[in-house]
């Protein structure tokens, strides 16, 4: 069982698996443009120590600062577009190393090590006269990140006990008949005693052939989970001359005695009862590790058994130890043999750390994430300014996280922005980490919230030609943008030596907040490209449904000529549709879908000079209606506001208020002037707003069922010998 391929990490996340977005429509993650959160924010996380980040991530960032596992996010890919993220605030699963499966350089890189270690396994046994069968090895049939005793039953586990063979004082036939024993072993993770002893070769007259034999039923009884077998072969291997025999026993013995206390702990789902822990096989575990570890401290199995001994502490719901060796586990280590901290571990140490464990963890880097997670407002904060400070001894090697904690509770619990800048550094230094990037936002943040922008705008200008790590320099964007905006400064996110870059943070605002000049402005761009059409996209919608008629008719002319097909649906805040283009406003006003019952109307240039004329116009708003209707723009993003802390949260420079459909059908049912077919034509879509579920879906205030009621009556009596009298059946 070699140690490289008994990977202490798999065994210690156990059944854990942890999941990313996009497994389902109901896990979608969708991003919330502000640097300023006390909500915990999981899909919209920031490059700085920040309450509103999911813990993990406030630990990678920490550790990217030692150097223990630096911040590689994932290019962002089409699902996280068509969510409408840009590269911050990001959601969690961009940080976590892509599926292997999913990466085909990655997996041609395991693959092509399987198959060398498949090689060297298939010539040692050969060499041996011993052919292997083409079934699937066991080892092999999990999934990645899935914990199983069975993992070890792999290539790589036999090679090494083939190779202890050749080594042992053997004769041929017992060296023969054991690999083969072996091999036959690598098919399955379960046998039967008697199956099993048939595997077993016979005519082993030497110690030492004994003694593996005694090793591979152990093994053997243990991926059957014949635990009791398995613990006595383990343990008659002590008293064996042969050194790998008797090391592979010390670790197997407790790792035996670990599988059986947790045996009926996990549900079918994975989910852990302590309860239900076997506290005596438990304890003989832990016993057994530690004893293994002190007597082989650089052993051939010492990180699995490390890693095993994290899991006994938490089967055990010790948490003071378990929280003690994540510490060790993540501390930088002087020596050459630490390697870097696996993702995986990180994720461990969030399910099985991070919640509930007040007063029990010492270090300052877990300190650092758990206290950031206690200033959350959910409903109020669960950590004290008492409480932070009798931890300060424990950040006596820290002292400028420690005090970046307490600048933090001063800002986000205390609401205190200039004690907090009390706290915080304020030189820049000339090369940025996370922590000191940290420091500069956090500063940057109470400046804001004491209204003071042009500070903010200051220091965040600083930062720009120092910032180098991943994602510094795309939260800059958000924070120039998002203070421009609020400072009434919204053209300075355009101008032309603008440094903000970010493509979604600059259409956010054009849609969101832009006013008709800087959208005429970006309109006219002389070089093609997505803001361009996007803005001018925004400027017709709005003047149209805005009631801006005679400036649609002015604008309408600035169109470029060939008209630009580009779908707009992302910049124009649609998710995964890819939205209108530019040419909806080239539409005849005729319905694709013929057989449905329609109004005729003309174009929707037309339909605004008609509107100009008389903004009350029957036929010219049904023809607005239609147009809305047909162009499915009940939803349009455009017309639904940001949360008012968010990018875009300010009022709309653009005037006016958005068209809603029932509110124009209203006009018209209430107008005297309305010819027959307008009113009931106004009458059967007001109707039709609610079909199927009684749910206005038409915008505006809506009406009572008793109003809907009266509707009906006047389209079926009065007006039922019009086409949409007769062809309503229903209110709702």
């Amino acid at each position: 069982m070699r140690n490289g391929l008994l990977s202490s990490i798999a065994l210690a996340l156990g059944t854990l698996c942890v999941s990313q977005a996009h497994a389902s429509s109901d896990d979608y993650c969708y991003p919330t443009w502000t640097l300023y959160s006390k909500q915990l924010t999981a899909c919209s996380n920031l490059p700085f120590l920040s309450p509103s980040n999911d813990s993990r991530v406030n630990l990678r960032l920490l550790l990217a600062d030692q150097g223990s596992l630096p911040l590689a996010p994932r290019p962002l890919s089409d699902d996280d577009l068509n969510l409408g993220f840009g590269e911050v605030p990001f959601p969690l699963y961009r940080l976590s190393p892509a599926d292997p499966d999913s990466n085909p350089e990655a997996t041609g890189t395991a693959k092509a090590q399987r198959a060398a270690v498949s090689e060297q396994l298939n010539s040692a046994l050969q060499a041996l006269g011993v052919t292997r069968d083409t079934q699937e090895v066991a080892g092999n049939a999990f999934l990645s990140g899935e914990g199983s005793r069975c993992r070890s039953n792999s290539e790589g586990s036999a090679l090494a006990f083939v190779e202890q063979l050749n080594a042992a004082p053997l004769n041929a036939d017992e060296r023969r008949g054991l690999a083969q024993a072996r091999a036959q072993m690598l098919s399955a993770c379960s046998w039967d005693s008697g199956p099993l002893e048939s595997l077993m070769p016979g005519n082993l007259n030497t110690p030492a052939a004994k003694d593996f034999a005694t090793y591979l039923r152990a093994a053997a009884d243990f991926y059957s989970g014949r635990f009791a077998p398995a613990a006595q072969g383990f343990s008659a291997l002590k008293a064996s001359a042969q050194p790998w025999l008797v090391e592979t026993g010390a670790y197997m013995s407790p790792r035996n005695a670990l599988n059986q206390a947790q045996e009926n702990a996990f549900d079918e789902w994975g989910t852990v009862n302590l309860q239900h822990v076997d506290k005596s096989s438990l304890a003989q575990a832990g016993a057994g590790f530690s004893e293994y570890l002190k007597t082989y401290p650089q052993g051939q199995y010492a990180d699995s058994a490390t890693g095993l001994m994290r899991r006994v502490h938490w089967l055990a719901g010790d948490t003071r130890a378990l929280a003690a060796d994540y510490a060790q586990q993540l501390s930088p280590a002087p020596d050459a043999r630490r390697q870097t901290v696996p993702d995986e571990l990180v994720q461990e140490i969030d399910y099985k750390l991070l919640t509930g464990t007040a007063g029990e963890i010492q270090a300052p880097l877990l300190l650092t994430v758990t206290d950031l997670m206690g200033m959350r407002s959910s409903p109020t904060p669960t950590l004290t300014r008492e409480a932070l400070q009798q931890q300060k001894a424990l950040f006596a090697a820290q002292p400028a996280l420690f005090d970046y904690l307490q600048a933090a509770f001063a800002l986000y619990v205390e609401q205190k922005p200039a004690a907090a800048l009390q706290l915080l550094p304020t030189q820049v230094p000339a090369q940025l980490d996370y922590l000191s990037f940290s420091q500069q936002s956090l500063r940057a943040l109470a400046m804001q919230a004491q209204q003071d922008w042009k500070g903010a705008e200051a220091l965040w200008l600083q930062l720009l030609p120092l910032v180098k790590q991943p994602l510094q320099r795309e939260q800059l964007d958000l924070a120039l943008a998002y203070g421009y905006e609020r400072s009434g400064q919204l053209a300075k996110v355009f101008a032309s030596d603008s440094p903000i870059q970010s493509a979604q943070v600059r259409t956010l605002l054009l849609r969101q907040v832009a006013s008709p000049k800087l959208l005429r402005q970006q309109a006219q761009q002389p070089e093609a490209s997505t803001e361009r059409n996007t803005a001018l996209f925004v400027l017709l919608y709005k003047d149209l449904t805005r009631g801006q008629y005679a400036a649609f008719g002015e604008d309408f002319k600035q169109q470029p000529s060939p008209l630009p097909t580009e779908k707009l649906g992302r910049s124009l805040g649609y998710t995964f549709y890819e939205g209108p283009s530019l040419a909806v406003f080239q539409s005849n006003g005729q319905p694709e879908d013929s057989e449905e019952v329609h109004y005729a109307c003309p174009n929707i240039k037309d339909t605004a000079a008609t509107l100009q004329q008389d903004p009350k116009s029957p036929a010219g708003l049904l023809c607005l209606g239609e147009f809305m209707r047909l162009n499915s723009f009940d939803s349009m993003p455009l017309d639904t506001a940001p949360e008012p802390q968010a990018l875009g949260g300010t009022p709309d420079a653009f005037p006016g208020k958005p068209f809603s459909r029932l509110d124009g059908y209203q006009v018209v049912i209430n107008n005297p002037k309305a010819n027959r077919d307008e009113r009931a034509y106004a009458l059967y879509r007001a109707l039709n707003c609610y079909a199927s579920s009684g749910i206005n879906r038409c915008g505006g205030a809506g009406v009572e069922p008793a109003v809907r009621k009266a509707w009906f009556r006047q389209l079926k009596t009065k007006l039922g010998d019009t086409q949409w009298g007769q062809s309503l059946r229903y209110y709702w």
